[in-house]
């Protein structure tokens, strides 16, 4: 509630509210004491009066209810001493029965006579109409599941006993569920089935494992569907497979639309190591023993079945033997008898003699004899060899027991030793050159196609190069540099800034690896609040450069001002903001003369124009924005001695 305070007894007043009319009016929150300086004729006396606040009373009408058509319900009302509901009745309960949701206030009136109002709203809800549907039938394999989700109602029971809008089940057979779907009250219901068809799964037989021995094949067939995809990839019922080693073949047999897998293994047992002996010579008219090993029985080409068989041949022959071990599985082998009469001549060949690089390696074949013993151990026709100094090898041939010998020298030359002076790795500023020096050869080739030892380069990034040298026997070294490439440093500190007194920001720099700023901070972001204009400055650097860079932050003192105003009918407004093509300024309620002006950021005057104290009226400007570009600007209001600051933004 409010009241009027009148004084009386001078010509002047001056309230302890400040107001300065005879006559007040007041609306205090608690019990207030208000004071009134009278002046008259220069003199001053002063008198208080005590305004006394009583609380109101908490009134309650207590919460929103809601019911069916045709049911009444019990409002009770508490929080004060008496009670005026707008149905007439003057008691804290009443009982309604309304045909449409209504609303209902009760007046509280408090020992002190001060009153206040609530509401409370009843709900009539009435039935509506309900169409359940449970879905399309479906159809699933046995041992799957499928979500049944129904419709038509707020609330649902199925007859598995679920009450939510979907169910997932997995039954074993085919199945009939039945969902009954309810309103949002309960009382109108109807019911609706699903049938989830089960289709059983096939039987997939992928036949019997089975037993092969290496390198043979088997052919694996599958049965009890219409539709087959092995594990191989394979989609026919029978599949032809040669495994390596024993392995498990899956078959996924399709019928229906249903599947089910089958496992087939197929062991591989390992063949018989036969071995029929070394190749051997003999001579005209002299016999041998040929041994084989590896197997449980044996089978030659003579007809033979012992492991061991005594041979005369009259010529160089070769005999086979089959063996076999204990799984059923076979394996064949060879040996070679060479047949030689003493008039047998023997003429050892090492081949020519040859020169290579350390390092490198070469093949030196023999000639002339059946077999071949070198003097480093190895009895093959050919050797490879890679020797770090000249060396000399030997080899013997022979020809049963007829032996001749022959030597074959390998000249080894030192590669060059090949350095760059740089070493390893360098670093250039970007756009720098270089010079890249070679030494210990005769003549050079760089990666970058230079010929010369010494290079002059300046790659734009990071660059690895290779340089590989030669000597007069066209040996050759190779050694590679790195070339770091470090960018020069174009510090920056960001764009000029303007904030309010009090307000922080945060100044970027960019450019470089490393910062260092005047503040003593050295990450590359800083957050400062000046409480005046103030310059950074900061420092960016890399490895080889550095560069510095400055950002000036303005400080505005936007704080509220104390302008002395009518605060009754007080108003500073603009809009819109962000504006884009012009700003309506709305002032009124000033007790004094003031002055509206644009700046922007820098500080410049745009615009400036006088606004009146006339309280009847209203300051209203729409400013043209068109003379100024996109940006942020203050708009002061500004008397004698103080200022108000909006920030406007500028963006089209």
């Amino acid at each position: 509630s409010s009241v009027t305070l009148t004084a009386t007894g001078g010509s002047s007043y001056l309230w302890s509210n400040g107001s300065t009319s005879a006559s007040i009016n007041v609306s205090p929150n608690n019990t207030t004491t208000y004071s009134v300086d009278v002046n008259q004729n220069g003199c001053i006396a002063t008198d208080d009066v005590i305004v006394t606040v009583n609380a109101l009373p908490n009134v309650n009408a207590g919460a929103n209810v809601t019911i069916l058509l045709g049911q009444s319900v019990t409002l009770n009302a508490t929080g004060a001493s008496t009670y005026s509901w707008n149905t007439g009745e003057t008691t804290a309960s009443i009982n309604v029965s309304p045909t449409t949701t209504t609303s209902y206030t009760v007046t509280g009136t408090n020992s002190n006579g001060c009153s206040k109002s609530d509401s409370v709203t009843v709900i009539v809800q009435t039935g509506t109409t309900v169409e359940a549907y449970a879905g399309d039938d479906v159809s699933i394999c046995a041992g799957n599941d499928v979500t049944l989700t129904a419709s038509g109602g707020s609330s649902y029971e199925w007859s598995n006993g679920a009450t939510t809008e979907s169910i997932t089940v997995s039954p074993s057979s085919t199945t009939t569920y039945t969902v009954t779907a309810y309103d949002s009250t309960g009382i109108n219901s109807d019911t609706d089935d699903v049938i989830v068809t089960v289709t059983p799964l096939p039987s997939a037989n992928a036949g019997a494992d089975v037993t092969i021995c290496r390198g043979s094949s088997v052919t694996l067939t599958a049965t009890g569907g219409s539709n087959y995809l092995w594990s191989n990839g394979e989609t026919s019922a029978s599949i032809m497979v040669s495994p390596n080693t024993t392995t498990t073949y899956t078959v996924e047999v399709a019928q229906n639309g249903c599947t089910a897998t089958d496992d087939v293994r197929v062991t591989v047992n390992a063949l018989p190591n036969v071995n029929a002996g070394t190749d051997v010579t003999i001579n005209l008219g002299q016999s041998i023993t040929l041994n084989a090993t590896g197997a449980s029985t044996y089978s030659w080409n003579t007809g033979a079945t012992t492991a061991s068989i005594n041979v005369s041949p009259s010529s160089t022959t070769t005999y086979t033997v089959t063996g076999t071990n204990s799984n059923g599985c076979n394996n064949t082998d060879n040996v070679r008898v060479t047949v030689v009469d003493n008039a047998t001549v023997v003429n050892a060949y090492a081949g020519e003699d040859q020169s290579i690089c350390r390092g490198d390696t070469v093949v030196l074949s023999a000639s002339g004899g059946d077999t071949y013993v070198w003097s480093t151990g190895e009895t093959t026709q050919s050797i490879t060899v890679t020797p770090d100094h000249t060396t000399h090898y030997t080899v013997v041939a022979s020809i049963g027991d007829v032996h001749d010998e022959d030597d074959v020298s390998v000249f080894v030359s030192n590669n060059p030793n090949v350095n760059i002076s740089n070493g390893s790795e360098a670093t250039i500023l970007q756009g720098e050159y270089i010079t890249l020096s070679a030494t210990g050869a005769n003549r050079y080739e760089w990666s970058n196609g230079a010929t010369q030892p010494n290079i002059a380069v300046n790659p734009n990034v990071t660059t690895l190069f290779k340089v590989t040298g030669f000597n007069t026997n066209n040996c050759s070294a190779y050694k590679e540099i790195t070339v770091n490439v470090v960018p020069e440093v174009n510090a920056f500190a960001g764009d000029d800034q303007t904030i309010c007194r009090n307000e922080e920001i945060t100044l970027t720099a960019t450019g470089g690896d490393e910062f260092l700023w005047n503040t003593g901070e050295t990450t590359s972001s800083i957050t400062v609040t000046p409480t005046e204009d103030t310059e950074y400055s900061v420092t960016v650097y890399n490895d080889l450069d550095y560069d510095t860079a400055d950002v000036m932050v303005y400080v505005n003192d936007c704080a509220a001002s104390e302008i002395p105003v009518n605060p009754e009918y007080f108003e500073f407004l603009v809009y819109p903001n962000p504006a884009s093509s012009n700003l309506n300024i709305k002032i009124s309620g000033l007790i004094e003369v003031a002055t509206i002006a644009l700046y922007d950021i820098s500080g410049k005057l745009l615009f400036e124009e006088s606004v009146s104290n006339d309280t009847e009226q209203n300051y209203i400007k729409k400013l043209d924005l068109s003379p100024y570009s996109d940006g942020i600007y203050l708009l002061k209001l500004i008397d004698d001695q103080h200022s108000i600051t909006k920030k406007i933004v500028i963006s089209r």
